[in-house]
């Protein structure tokens, strides 16, 4: 029976030499099929990831396009406060200071946030220039005035401002 059974062992390990070819080749197959469903894992991560973000600049753009079209508005009501200064006290002032602010809040609330110019050394990164104004006291190339005020939205340009810069005397 030990002879038998060395025998068998012996068949056996003949076995495996003669298919360890076939093993290897097996295990490279197995090998290039878990590459690929890797590769195919990977990018199935990258085009969620794409698809989020397009989603996330989409959403983005259409609040940007949202505030810009409210911009004109805001202009508006800035501009009947400043008409209606000598009516302070009067309910009507004091109304339109109210939707001022609430629409202002809600906008900044959103990410608007105003350009600081009067004052500031002219930038064309942030302003526009609509005009040029001699100065004594004030040095060239700094903003005497701002026309149209200028925003950001989340940290993006929205709306330049528009200033009028000292120049040269």
């Amino acid at each position: 029976m030990m002879r038998k059974k060395e025998n068998e062992d012996v068949e056996v390990e003949g076995a495996d030499e003669g298919h360890e070819p076939d093993l290897r080749q097996e295990l490279d197959r197995a090998r290039a099929r878990e590459d690929e469903l890797l590769r195919a894992v990977a990018e199935l991560t990258n085009v969620n990831r794409r698809r989020k973000q397009d989603m996330d600049s989409i959403a983005t753009l259409s609040q940007e396009s949202l505030v810009r079209n409210l911009l004109p508005v805001l202009d508006d009501l800035d501009r009947a406060l400043a008409h209606s200064k000598e009516r302070e006290g009067d309910a009507f002032h004091s109304g339109l200071r109210l939707i001022r602010d609430r629409l202002w809040q809600v906008l900044e609330k959103e990410g608007l946030e105003p350009i600081d110019a009067q004052g500031q050394a002219f930038d064309p990164e942030l302003h526009d220039a609509v005009a040029q104004h001699p100065s004594d006291q004030i040095p060239a190339g700094s903003v005497v005035e701002v026309t149209v005020p200028g925003y950001k939205f989340r940290g993006r340009i929205l709306r330049h401002a528009q200033v009028v810069v000292a120049g040269p005397k």
